[in-house]
């Protein structure tokens, strides 16, 4: 392929385009409830629900902490999920006793990639609510994100927060990635 001037300037300008381009593709994670059933001392446990018998499907979620302005891997972050039972109801809240292999709530950090990763049980959904896991993310030099994780677009939830359930054998799959704004 012949080098003609038009060519090499048409290059340098896609170039240059590429990363105003990915910039506006990149947008942080919309904010969402934090919930009255957080607790800050959680375990730093990849498994949230342990027990077979506790009802529910198994469900594993991976995904992605980017940061703005370009998406890039944020390696480090702090990630805390919580979430309700197959019947909606929260571990260490009220006088009932749980079981600790299914506190469904956990501490993670994700890889030098930006990725985390978990496994536990659907959540269930309750009156007012659709389903959803709740998170709450942090990192050093970009601004905490407390946001919520649905399975549907119903109640006026924001497309961003919704992530498609997919069929493995017995099991579901979801990934929900997230960008952290900086200070």
């Amino acid at each position: 392929m012949r080098v003609t001037r038009r060519r090499l300037v048409l290059t340098a300008a896609g170039a240059l385009l590429a990363p105003v381009q990915a910039m506006a593709l990149c947008r942080p994670t919309p904010k969402d409830a934090l919930g009255p059933f957080y607790k800050s001392d959680t375990p730093a446990v990849a498994e949230l629900c342990a027990v077979s018998g506790k009802g529910g499907q198994r469900l594993s979620v991976s995904g992605r902490i980017t940061a703005m302005p370009d998406c890039r891997p944020l390696p480090g972050a702090r990630v805390e999920v919580w979430q309700a039972d197959a019947q909606g109801d929260y571990t260490r809240v009220g006088g009932t006793r749980d079981d600790p292999r299914c506190l469904l709530r956990a501490t993670l950090t994700s890889d030098r990639e930006g990725r985390y990763q978990y496994t536990t049980i659907l959540p269930g959904d309750y009156p007012g609510r659709s389903r959803h896991i709740h998170y709450r993310v942090t990192h050093a030099d970009h601004v905490e994100l407390v946001t919520q994780l649905y399975f549907d677009t119903g109640r006026g939830i924001a497309p961003l927060l919704v992530a498609a359930l997919k069929r493995d054998g017995d099991n579901w799959q979801a990934a929900f990635d997230i960008t952290l704004a900086r200070r």
